[in-house]
């Protein structure tokens, strides 16, 4: 059987701490890249090949975001509620903090391309995962969280970030949206950095 996180607070910092730095890596960097528009481009970009800081931006800021995101699910998931959708859920929330550490290592040719380079098709292979990952592991957790008394109140979270992801996801996609995909792409980074931090902060009130 499995037993509750020995870990809430440690947990709860990892998921604010990766939260924190999904939001400050894109801003920072964002700013100091020469022409950079948050509308039209992906965050990705900022650490693109010839990117003015793109390796310091994948492997301290990108690098950094998985790993806190890995080390939050494995800490956090001990406390989530007992069933066979909660692992399902947790494997598929994991390829958020895998997306960020594959784009951390095979980093995205200038603009992200649909097609490039070995590294670029890794690199789009794991974006696709992250966002469906996200968006199936919140779908899967909506009913061991509504069944949970204590995790119940969470359930309706992951009901709207599964569908902000998927409407975003699908709007990333969309070729006559190209000229807001960064929009489009930072609204489901929102969405899942959002509910990593509500779960986060509720794990942090709980341990108390």
């Amino acid at each position: 059987m499995r037993t509750a996180s020995r870990y809430p607070r440690l947990a709860a910092a990892c998921g604010l701490l990766a939260a924190a730095l999904a939001l400050i890596v894109p801003v920072a960097a964002g700013h100091v890249e020469p022409g950079y528009s948050h509308r039209a481009q992906f965050i990705s970009e900022l650490g693109a090949q010839g990117a003015a800081n793109g390796a310091l931006v994948s492997l301290a800021g990108f690098g950094s975001i998985g790993a806190l995101v890995l080390a939050f699910l494995a800490l956090a998931y001990g406390a989530f509620p007992p069933a066979r959708r909660t692992a399902a859920a947790t494997l598929g929330l994991g390829m958020v903090g895998a997306g960020y550490l594959i784009s951390a290592v095979f980093r995205c040719d200038a603009g992200c391309p649909s097609t490039g380079s070995v590294s670029q098709a890794l690199h789009n292979a794991f974006g696709l995962l992250e966002y469906l990952g996200a968006m199936v592991g919140f779908a899967l957790l909506r009913a061991p969280f509504r069944e949970s008394t204590r995790w119940r109140a969470l359930a309706p979270v992951c009901t709207g970030a599964a569908l902000v992801v998927g409407v975003a996801f699908v709007a990333i996609l969309t070729p006559a949206l190209t000229p807001v995909r960064g929009v489009s792409q930072r609204v489901a980074e929102i969405a899942i950095f959002g509910w990593i931090a509500i779960v986060s902060a509720f794990l942090w009130r709980r341990s108390r």
